[in-house]
């Protein structure tokens, strides 16, 4: 991620105008439960949700993939152990390594319609927490 701005040294004080001023939509999780704990507003406008929508939810029900609406749940219904993902932002948070380029096709469920979208994400640890930016969110043809 290319950001000019550093973030507070106290991790509870990023603040959503960091996120805002990152040129990507983007959110910040926390580990555990591993959820997100605020968005910036390209991330709302990305997936057409309100802020209340996103925060305190995993990262596949704000992606609205079909995996997160099964009975395990996001993150651990039994397609989700190869998620590119989510195994890159478990990564980061058990490594602190950043990831660049993640790529995955998930199986978006959108108006009582599934369909593949192309998605491109990045991570990166700050703190406790581990902003995801997404770099593509593509309906796929």
């Amino acid at each position: 991620m290319n950001h000019a701005t550093t973030l507070p040294n106290r991790h509870t004080e990023i603040p959503v105008q960091f996120l805002d001023s990152l040129e990507s939509p983007a959110f910040l999780m926390q580990a555990e439960p591993r959820q997100i704990v605020t968005a910036n507003k390209k991330a709302c406008s990305l997936f057409g949700k309100k802020l209340s929508q996103i925060e305190k939810h995993r990262g596949g029900q704000v992606f609205d993939c079909i995996h997160s609406f099964s009975d395990a749940g996001c993150g651990k219904d039994i397609n989700c152990k190869h998620c590119e993902i989510k195994n890159a932002v478990v990564e980061t948070f058990a490594t602190g390594i950043s990831h660049h380029n993640v790529q995955a096709i998930l199986e978006i469920m959108k108006h009582n319609e599934i369909t593949p979208y192309d998605i491109q994400v990045a991570t990166q640890k700050i703190g406790n927490f581990v902003i995801v930016t997404i770099d593509n969110y593509k309906k796929r043809i």
